[in-house]
């Protein structure tokens, strides 16, 4: 027979293996505990609802091939009149290709730019005609690559020096 004094040790060392456990579950819904991306949703005035996150991979796989997203990252290269090369790591790509249209524009190497755009999947033959891409040897490296297929493209103003 168990004494009463040995039930409440019992009882009590399981309760608090059972609380000490309980943060330590595989279930966790807690993304940044398992080592992800912290996200926000928010709804737009026109009842869109989008994901962001400084850490989301959208340029690392063909997962979010087809969201449409916006990213604010430095400059690495001005290609084309049509395309920029920017440094997207924390969002899965050191050297995302970005193409535009509507007119020339100048991006210097470090600028800050914001895109909003649709991310696609690059194949030259697809998307040479639409944005009137120039050599294709110039873009053989981005083949089968996630890039943005921009609707905006706004560079950071430059700040004024005293």
């Amino acid at each position: 027979m168990i004494r009463r004094a040995d039930k409440v040790v019992a009882v009590s060392a399981v309760l608090a293996l059972a609380t000490g456990l309980t943060g330590c579950g595989v279930d966790d819904d807690n993304p940044i505990a398992d080592g992800g991306a912290a996200t926000t949703t928010e709804e737009t005035m026109t009842g869109e609802t989008t994901t962001s996150s400084a850490r989301t991979q959208y340029f690392a796989g063909a997962d979010h091939v087809g969201e449409k997203v916006t990213i604010t990252v430095p400059v690495v290269q001005d290609l084309t009149e049509g395309s920029v090369v920017l440094d997207a790591e924390a969002y899965g790509d050191d050297s995302l290709l970005v193409l535009f249209k509507g007119g020339e524009r100048e991006f210097a190497e470090g600028q800050s730019v914001t895109a909003t755009g649709t991310v696609r999947q690059f194949s030259y033959d697809d998307y040479a005609d639409d944005y009137g891409l120039a050599e294709s040897a110039l873009f053989d490296v981005y083949a089968d690559e996630e890039f943005l297929a921009a609707d905006d493209v706004t560079a950071e103003s430059a700040t004024p020096s005293s």
